[in-house]
């Protein structure tokens, strides 16, 4: 068996940054982006995938109790993530420590020192990389690429601006039942009336000027997936949608249910 690759950095060069139950290594030239303010987006999404997982194995063991079958096997209750664009590794450190029955998360991220900090701070955490894969890779690219058979229970895209170049790859990169994460921070587009052809290219609406327009800023988004999720014969369910400070963050899982697509009309305001 091949040893584990192991990172070759000095703690003393680093600041040591802790959240949650993880201690990252935050470069002192700041080479990779970090967002202290985003950590109640950490909390909350470690919080609704632990919820999601709960419903998840509940419904399968409900099938599991009720089945009839003398040979049946229990249900597997393991699951994967993928971190899609994952900067210092913080958020794939957390959810490593912090939610139970990970198989492994793939950890990815397009630039080459964002993907050393990433082990680095998996091997200062003692995780191990079969837990915490480290990935190299343009998002979209990996998302296409792990479609049908390796596909993922979920996916969590947190950008820096908008998540609709991203958000087809995501559909397709998520297994039936699957839990899809999204951060949008392009309030300014989203919730004024300042870029309305901007707004209209990347979702496929229009903002209003007005007091329920955070709530209009989420409906664009949570539509947009739910298009997405229709092109390729799939339905979204939304399960939270929170607009904080300056951004959204929305959390759907996705069915193969072809007939619930008939429905959409009927629920969306054009």
């Amino acid at each position: 068996m091949a040893e584990e690759y192991v990172p070759n950095y000095r703690v003393e060069d680093y600041q040591e940054l802790k959240e949650g139950q993880a201690t990252i290594l935050f470069p002192k030239n700041n080479e990779v982006f970090y967002n202290p303010v985003q950590q109640f987006n950490r909390d909350m999404s470690i919080a609704a995938i632990k919820t999601w997982r709960d419903i998840v194995n509940e419904a399968k063991t409900e099938r599991f109790n009720k089945s009839a079958n003398p040979n049946k096997v229990a249900p597997a209750t393991k699951f994967t993530i993928l971190e899609a664009l994952a900067a210092s590794g913080l958020r794939s450190v957390r959810y490593a420590k912090e939610i139970e029955d990970i198989d492994y998360i793939l950890t990815n991220d397009l630039l080459a020192d964002a993907v050393e900090s990433i082990k680095r701070n998996a091997h200062f955490n003692g995780i191990s990389q079969k837990l915490v894969r480290a990935n190299q890779g343009d998002a979209v690219s990996v998302m296409y690429a792990h479609r049908d058979k390796d596909a993922f229970d979920v996916v969590d895209l947190d950008p820096y601006g908008s998540a609709a170049p991203f958000i087809d790859g995501a559909i397709q990169a998520v297994k039936n039942g699957g839990l899809i994460c999204v951060t949008c921070t392009d309030l300014a587009v989203l919730a004024s009336q300042n870029h309305p052809e901007t707004c209209f290219a990347k979702y496929g609406g229009n903002p209003l000027k007005a007091e329920f327009c955070h709530e209009l800023a989420l409906r664009l988004v949570v539509n947009s997936l739910q298009q997405a999720a229709n092109r390729h014969r799939r339905y979204i369910e939304p399960l939270l949608s929170c607009s904080i400070d300056f951004y959204v963050r929305i959390f759907v899982r996705v069915h193969d249910k072809p007939i619930l697509i008939k429905t959409v009309a009927s629920q969306t305001g054009i």
